[in-house]
């Protein structure tokens, strides 16, 4: 009766233990990342994007995911910052002290610059 309740006790610690470190959440958040950023700029089924890197962010609880825009003639760099339950993604320019997060953390990824004519007051739209 002991050596199956110990046995029990062993496959239930290690069914945790395989489910914190869970590689469909973290394909969970990639794909997150990767269909806002199609979204917010529109693009079409032939541009390709591709992930570059994850890492922890600056902001807790998120993680910064690079993706690279893959078109016919261009290749644009863009950050998405995903949070660890995916299901928050936030882009845009991140700016901890009046210094751009995304170029001090990764170089100069060429983030896209929102297109300010265009814009309107609580409207964005990436230009690419």
């Amino acid at each position: 009766m002991a050596k199956v309740f110990v046995g029990i006790m062993g496959l239930l610690c290690i069914s945790l233990l395989l489910s914190l470190n869970n590689p469909s959440r973290e394909n969970n958040m990639v794909q997150l990342a990767i269909q806002t950023v199609k979204i917010q700029a529109d693009l079409s089924e032939e541009v390709d994007v591709k992930l570059v890197e994850k890492r922890e962010s600056p902001i807790p609880g998120f993680y910064m995911i690079k993706l690279l825009v893959v078109k016919k003639d261009t290749e644009v760099p863009i950050v998405v910052y995903v949070d660890r339950s995916a299901e928050k993604a936030i882009v845009g320019t991140l700016f901890i002290k009046g210094e751009n997060a995304a170029l001090s953390m990764v170089g100069n990824p060429g983030i896209p610059r929102m297109n300010s004519e265009k814009r309107e007051p609580g409207k964005t739209s990436l230009s690419f």
